[in-house]
């Protein structure tokens, strides 16, 4: 009997997600458990969102299942492949063209599609798939609108803050002298080079940045106790 050759198909949306090492290690299993000969995983990566059908491996993965690369296609589940309803009810139909077996890790079996009965459940899934993650991302960005009216920080901490305790405003972190000592050089007339030789900034880019938002940086160290404000607001020589 001559052994099937499989492919899986990994993705990562959101730090909710199931991590790309656990659904690449759960596709290796699959395989194992099935005796199938796992040729190649093709990974999207991480924030790969699944209403993009352009994204790079994904297309790649079709081009070579249509090629006769691969047998077997092995995902964590449906929705690894595609969230848009439209693209997953076509990529299906696809694959039963192209004679692939499509198997999911968090069933563990293949999904059949041999009957009338089993593709509506298929679309309906798709369509049930593709409205909640729609809601979702609205809840998401509604929430995020309401942080930012709010006057509460969205996004990663920037370069020498942090996030206070109730996970709302920015503050001075570790690197934040850092960040003040490079701005009064930069004043100076020190060079980027230099300043970035001489504090731990990683880069001149992250210096560019830090710039740029110099005024930010000068009113959250007055708005802060210590050095920082009475280091900055001192006259200049």
């Amino acid at each position: 009997m001559t052994t099937k050759v499989a492919v899986g198909y990994t993705r990562l949306s959101q730090k909710s997600d199931a991590s790309i090492d656990d659904q690449k290690q759960e596709i290796r299993d699959l395989a194992d458990e099935q005796g199938f000969q796992l040729y190649r995983i093709y990974n999207e990566g991480e924030l790969a969102s699944g209403f993009d059908s352009d994204r790079p491996e994904y297309l790649q993965m079709q081009t070579d299942l249509e090629d006769g690369l691969a047998d077997v296609l092995i995902v964590r589940d449906r929705d690894r492949l595609s969230r848009d309803k439209r693209e997953r009810s076509m990529l299906m139909y696809d694959i039963e063209d192209w004679g692939i077996e499509l198997w999911t890790t968090t069933e563990g079996t293949r999904i059949e599609f041999d009957s009338d009965e089993t593709w509506l459940i298929e679309m309906i899934q798709a369509y049930i798939d593709d409205v909640a993650k729609r809601r979702e991302i609205q809840r998401a960005r509604a929430k995020i609108q309401q942080r930012v009216e709010a006057g509460y920080h969205q996004g990663r901490p920037r370069y020498g803050t942090e996030f206070d305790e109730q996970k709302q405003h920015l503050v001075p972190g570790d690197d934040f002298e850092d960040v003040i000592i490079a701005i009064e050089m930069r004043e100076a007339g020190e060079s980027f080079r230099s300043i970035v030789e001489t504090t731990k900034i990683p880069s001149t880019s992250t210096l560019s940045r830090i710039l740029e938002r110099k005024d930010w940086y000068h009113d959250l160290a007055k708005e802060s106790s210590g050095a920082f404000g009475t280091r900055l607001d001192q006259p200049e020589a």
